[in-house]
């Protein structure tokens, strides 16, 4: 990621962050308060309706009264199409009496709002009143009640000769006129269907106020239900307002949040547009300076020579490119002068940078070897991925190896390998010190050969032997075939011609004996005339044709000058691994004694058993 992207994804996060705390808090706090204020208002008005309510119901009660004070009054004229009531009953005990039919409200006005027939009504209506008059006590009061489904306003007094009830029925005139009057919709409420809420008496209805309902984000309602004596609902009155305050709110929130937005964005645009001017430009120019920094360009530095800290870390940098390109001169010099060859591969094993010592080690070029993989040098390639794996983990194995000089020789080299590094501590290459160690070679393989080789026939010695069959029969035994020779009549030859002939003669049959055995089949001398040959492999058949070519070899007359010798024979004594043995000590032990056993006859082979 680029420092850009880094430094605005900075930005980002408290920019988010600011951007959700505002709108969290104007949602949480702010509108919630508002909401509330709009719940307040409503209830407020939704007071003011039952008071409204109150004094219909009032008014209702107050006229009946005076009707009832007109009808204690004998022989007055009263005409009942002025009382404003539709019907007018009075009850005393059990006993209920027409005052005024309904006469003045017709059958089709009825019907228009609710189909049911007046004589129909009427007989609810005295069924309702008898209900409610045993279930209560019928005080001065009003109340909304339904019958049959029609609504209608009942009114009771209190009057020395019983109780009048006056009612008016509330068809769609008188609905529509009072939703007018109080600016609120007049619906039906289900008998079960009253919306919990506080409950209001007063002295002339019962009502209850349910709670506020959100009808979307604009509306809001409340019902004021209207109760019958017996406290079932009857009405509700529901009254549906505006959540005003709300919605400005809402409103001066959604402008707030774009207006921080933009702010937002322009403060961002701002300081990127900062950091592009003042920070990135001045770093992607150093960056472009440094790159340019190189074997061709080594004297080129940092022009950024500004008063802050990139100023700072510019003049640094000078001072440290400076100081590395003294170091490197400095060990360029020591390199042209070490008698030692120096190289550089890369993470792939190819050389990068070597001296003239090195050079001078393999007989190429420092043209030639640019670029060359190492291993092109090495008889064993395999041998430097072995030596390369294990320095990724920083490790310094030593490589001892044969290399391929230019003139097609081969020499013998050691190297210490270390891995180069770079600022996140990962290989990025190698380097090392190559030694010509082609005269200690040669050298030790003299002595070796010394140690191991009988002096007068060039085959190995006894040391040599027990070295290579505890070398065969080791960890991962072989089989293999020991063959114990021994010559016959050789100390006559002493006698008779003095030791340079039987010296001579051992030489010849030394000779003999390498041409008869095929590789890697090999043959020693243990000193005097005895010898062994160790064969792979333990077939009998194998062995014991082998043993015949030997006693055939060996039985050929050798000419020295102008004596011939032909009665030197040799015996041979065959042991073989595993089946006698897999200890060397006791194979050698079967092979003496088979081949002891073979002597009593000479030129003979035999078998241990």
């Amino acid at each position: 990621m680029s420092l850009r992207k880094k430094l605005l994804c900075l930005l980002a996060p408290p920019v988010f962050l600011v951007l959700i705390l505002m709108g969290g808090w104007g949602h949480g706090v702010l509108l919630a308060r508002l909401d509330q204020e709009d719940e307040q208002l409503l209830l407020v008005e939704a007071d003011r309706l039952r008071v409204m309510m109150d004094i219909l119901f009032e008014r209702d009660v107050d006229r009946l009264s005076n009707l009832s004070a007109l009808l204690q009054r004998p022989g007055l004229p009263l005409h009942f199409e002025t009382t404003g009531f539709d019907f007018l009953v009075r009850s005393r005990s059990d006993t209920f009496t027409v005052v005024q039919p309904l006469l003045n409200r017709s059958d089709a006005a009825v019907s228009a709002f609710h189909a049911v027939t007046l004589d129909r009504l009427q007989a609810g209506i005295i069924e309702r009143l008898k209900l409610l008059h045993s279930a209560a006590d019928p005080a001065s009061h009003a109340e909304l009640i339904t019958v049959l489904d029609v609504p209608m306003i009942l009114a009771s007094v209190d009057t020395p000769s019983g109780y009048l009830m006056g009612g008016t029925i509330l068809d769609a005139e008188r609905v529509s006129q009072l939703q007018r009057q109080l600016g609120g919709a007049l619906v039906w409420a289900p008998p079960d269907d009253a919306a919990p809420g506080s409950s209001i008496n007063t002295d002339i209805s019962q009502m209850s106020l349910s709670k506020r309902q959100l009808l979307d984000a604009s509306r809001q309602s409340v019902d004021l239900v209207f109760h019958d004596s017996l406290g079932k609902a009857q009405l509700s009155l529901q009254l549906v307002r505006d959540r005003h305050l709300y919605q400005e709110g809402l409103r001066q929130l959604n402008l707030f949040m774009a207006l921080l937005v933009a702010s937002l964005i322009l403060a961002w645009v701002t300081i990127h547009l900062g950091l592009e001017w003042f920070l990135l430009r001045r770093i992607r120019s150093m960056h472009t300076e440094l790159a340019s920094i190189g074997p061709g360009n080594p004297n080129a530095r940092l022009r950024d020579r500004g008063q802050d800290e990139l100023g700072d870390l510019g003049h640094e940098a000078n001072r440290t490119l400076d100081r590395l390109e003294q170091s490197e001169a400095r060990d360029a010099a020591i390199l042209a002068e070490i008698q030692e060859g120096y190289f550089e591969l890369d993470e792939a094993g190819r050389l990068q940078s070597i001296n003239p010592a090195f050079c001078s080690q393999v007989g190429y070029s420092a043209e030639s070897l640019s670029g060359m993989a190492f291993a092109n040098l090495m008889e064993n390639d395999q041998e430097l991925h072995r030596i390369l794996h294990p320095l990724h983990g920083h490790e310094s194995p030593a490589l001892s190896a044969r290399l391929r000089r230019a003139d097609g020789s081969v020499g013998h080299y050691q190297a210490r390998i270390t891995p180069i590094v770079d600022g996140q501590n990962k290989c990025c290459g190698y380097r090392g010190i190559l030694h010509d160690v082609s005269a200690h070679v040669e050298y030790q393989d003299q002595l070796y050969a010394m140690a191991h080789s009988d002096a007068l026939t060039g085959l190995g010695n006894r040391k040599a032997f027990h070295h290579y069959l505890k070398e065969l029969l080791g960890q991962q035994p072989q089989p293999l075939t020991l063959f114990f020779i021994d010559l016959d009549r050789f100390k006559q030859v002493n006698d008779t011609f003095g030791h340079e002939a039987g010296d001579a003669l051992l030489v010849c049959l030394a000779r003999r004996l390498e041409n008869a055995v095929r590789k890697p089949d090999r043959a020693f001398r243990l000193g005097g005339d005895e010898f062994t040959l160790l064969v792979l492999g333990d077939n009998v058949e194998d062995a014991e044709r082998l043993a015949k070519r030997l006693l055939g070899v060996f039985s050929e007359p050798v000419q020295m000058g102008d004596v011939t010798i032909d009665y030197v024979t040799p015996s041979i004594g065959i042991a073989r691994s595993p089946y006698h043995s897999t200890d060397p000590a006791e194979l050698i032990k079967a092979a003496d004694a088979a081949m002891y056993e073979a002597k009593q006859h000479r030129n003979e082979y035999h078998l241990a058993s």
